[in-house]
């Protein structure tokens, strides 16, 4: 009985192994194509909007951020310029002095990436200096060939500033306002801020 039921079984399998497969049967769907309109609302795309007024360094809402103990410099953003751009990003005015008491002024972008899984096409949570101040003629300069700087590797000290207000900017999500970023910024990048431990434990 054994030997007339061999034969039947591996002709049920040679059928089940030659029908097609369909898209209902995966988790995945093979067929579908994204839209031009859907991968242009994927990409990021740089507002083209000017640089800030120059600042006046001894007025305005300065905040100070902290770094740390060992950070020998004393860096420190301008409350009153953080906005969201049309491109999504988070501008801004920071200052970093020197040791020496040497002003550092720069205008930059931060973009908060919706997700820390990036394909090709997306854009990862970066940073873009826009212009650097020069204090005795108050103006700013355009650096050249600036681009946007993945900000990843930066939050493991190698850029320490940047990296406090990603974490002020990003985590948790970006917020849909201004004055929002702002109370996160005083919450989370001062000296005496509550940490992201004891924000998540609320």
């Amino acid at each position: 009985m054994r030997f007339l039921l061999l034969p039947l079984l591996l002709a049920v399998s040679a059928v089940s192994t030659a029908a097609p497969r369909h898209d209902k049967d995966t988790l995945v769907n093979t067929r579908y194509q994204e839209s031009e309109a859907e991968k242009a609302a994927r990409e990021f795309k740089e507002a083209d909007i000017g640089l800030p007024p120059f600042p006046d360094l001894q007025s305005g809402h300065w905040f100070d951020i902290y770094v740390g103990n060992t950070y020998d410099k004393k860096p420190k953003i301008l409350l009153d310029s953080i906005s969201i751009a049309p491109d999504t990003s988070v501008r801004y005015v920071l200052n970093i002095e020197s040791k020496q008491g040497y002003d550092n002024l720069s205008a930059e972008g931060l973009f908060c990436a919706d997700t820390t899984f990036s394909t090709k096409e997306s854009k990862r949570s970066s940073f873009k200096i826009f212009g650097y101040g020069d204090t005795v003629n108050k103006r700013w300069i355009t650096p050249r060939n600036a681009g946007w700087k993945p900000i990843g590797a930066i939050l493991n000290s190698a850029d320490p500033v940047r990296g406090v207000l990603y974490r002020a900017f990003c985590e948790d999500g970006k917020p849909g306002s201004a004055e929002v970023l702002r109370q996160r910024v005083m919450e989370r990048s001062g000296k005496h801020s509550r940490s992201m431990t004891n924000l998540n434990k609320k």
